[in-house]
């Protein structure tokens, strides 16, 4: 039966710190930019993408840092992830009520107002009934029931992409734990699609990889299906091979972090030698 790679579920104490301060540091600069964005940009769309990139923003950076302190767990990540993610959504809504007061000022010395989410909750519920935007420029301000959801779909969207992005991040590698480090040696390649995709699965999970040498190479900007090797840089103990399937509007991980002996993984880096471009 194939064996497949799991994390071992250990973290340090330091790890899950590095992550949340990580994401809540970068939250503070770029929460001014994100409400400079949502208030100047008019497009429903281009607000909500603007929210995903703040999110996103968020949960890469605690998912750096946590892979920095050696996190190989990935409840903790989602969960360190969802924490810096809220407190961007908490300084960002400080942010937006003090632009509101000020228009005129973009940044403002917020140490003080989020000490007290009480005051936030009670500007909320006044702004809500009043409004502040509408849909179109003949219609009233958006207040109520209907920006209650507007809301609430804004801070699912950033809490949601920041502990994705989050976990995503720390689940990218394998982590070698007799070296204590994480499999940075990577080698890819790329494989015409010449064969189904279920038949490509079974023979690598049948420990085939000499039949890797028999297809034919692939074009990266073609569809295409592209293999990875992680290798521990140390010991190149550890091995393991994802099968990525990238075909137009069909993009998915068909096997992922699947292990393999060290003689198996070096026959796939001498074929990837083989098939690089060699200098004219």
């Amino acid at each position: 039966m194939a064996a497949y790679y799991k994390f071992s579920g250990k973290f340090a104490p330091q790890g899950p710190l590095l992550g949340i301060l990580a994401g809540a540091g970068v939250s503070i600069p770029a929460a001014f930019l994100y409400v400079y964005a949502t208030v100047s940009i008019p497009e429903a769309k281009l607000r909500a993408i603007c929210t995903l990139a703040f999110g996103a923003l968020i949960g890469a950076c605690s998912g750096f840092a946590m892979c920095w302190g050696k996190v190989r767990n990935k409840l903790v990540a989602a969960t360190v992830g969802l924490a810096a993610s809220l407190f961007g959504l908490y300084f960002s809504w400080f942010a937006w009520i003090m632009h509101l007061v000020q228009p005129s000022h973009w940044v403002f010395n917020l140490a003080r107002p989020v000490m007290h989410p009480r005051s936030l909750w009670n500007t909320m519920l006044v702004v809500n009934g009043i409004g502040t935007w509408s849909s179109s420029s003949a219609s009233t301000p958006e207040h109520g029931t209907f920006l209650w959801i507007v809301w609430i779909g804004e801070a699912l969207l950033l809490v949601g992409t920041g502990t994705f992005a989050a976990f995503a991040i720390v689940q990218l590698r394998p982590f070698c734990e007799r070296c204590e480090q994480w499999c940075s040696q990577k080698t890819k390649l790329f494989f015409a699609p010449s064969l189904p995709v279920d038949q490509f699965k079974t023979n690598l999970e049948s420990q085939d990889v000499a039949s890797l040498a028999k297809l034919a190479a692939g074009d990266p900007k073609q569809p295409h299906y592209r293999v990875d090797l992680h290798t521990c840089a140390n010991c190149h103990s550890l091995n393991t091979l994802s099968l990525i399937q990238s075909f137009p509007k069909n993009h998915k991980t068909i096997l992922n972090k699947l292990m393999i002996a060290p003689d198996q993984a070096a026959a796939i880096r001498n074929l990837a030698l083989a098939r690089s471009p060699r200098p004219i």
